[in-house]
């Protein structure tokens, strides 16, 4: 396996050395991708936000300097995300304005009704059972609170032979849009938006949770 091969492999749970350098790059190469889909939410200044897959940590960072009045939650099922993700948000743990835990998606370490707004950003391709990880998060949003997906693939003939390559190294799922909204709605959730770049493969989904 080449070296390009072992950086794509590192995409889907970043590891070791290599992993710990893959995760930063994350934070820079993800950017123009995350202020856009990020753009896409009102964040209140109190509101309480989980990152999913929080990764190197970048968008926590950016996150909390939209909440000074509430709080921004990270977890990771890497543990040496966990550590990258810590050493950027430094002083931001010690302010108490993040939170960093080592979990996974199908089981959020979170009480019900508890989060604003939860963030995927390009994690939610290795989410081991789609349906029930969906529910998972929608137990720990407040009701009427938001799903955030950001991604720079979704399944469309355009860009058919680059995913398909990916899908292979990776073991990932992805899906077109209209699928999208299927397994949004199929999970219980309400008023499902969703924007597109077709020429960039870029797609975000905004989902609510249904108010009782």
């Amino acid at each position: 396996m080449g070296f390009f091969e072992k950086y794509i492999v590192q995409c889907r749970k970043p590891t070791g050395r290599l992993g710990r350098f893959v995760g930063r790059m994350m934070n820079s190469g993800h950017t123009k991708l995350r202020h856009w889909g990020l753009g896409h939410l009102s964040i209140m200044p109190d509101a309480h936000i989980l990152d999913i897959g929080c990764g190197g940590g970048k968008a926590m960072k950016e996150l909390a300097n939209s909440v000074p009045g509430g709080k921004v939650y990270g977890i990771d099922y890497s543990e040496d995300m966990i550590k990258v993700s810590k050493k950027i948000n430094h002083t931001l743990i010690k302010q108490g304005i993040v939170e960093i835990v080592h979990g996974t998606v199908s089981s959020l370490p979170f009480t019900d009704n508890m989060l604003d707004i939860v963030t995927a950003i390009e994690t939610y391709f290795f989410w081991p059972d789609l349906p029930s990880d969906l529910k998972e998060i929608k137990r720990v949003l407040k009701p009427g609170g938001t799903l955030l997906l950001i991604n720079e693939s979704y399944k469309d003939n355009l860009f058919e032979k680059r995913n398909n390559k990916l899908i292979s190294f990776l073991n990932m799922q992805i899906h077109t849009p209209d699928e999208y909204r299927d397994f949004l709605t199929k999970a219980g959730y309400d008023s499902i938006e969703l924007h597109t770049i077709r020429e960039k493969n870029w797609i975000t989904a905004i989902a609510l949770k249904k108010l009782p």
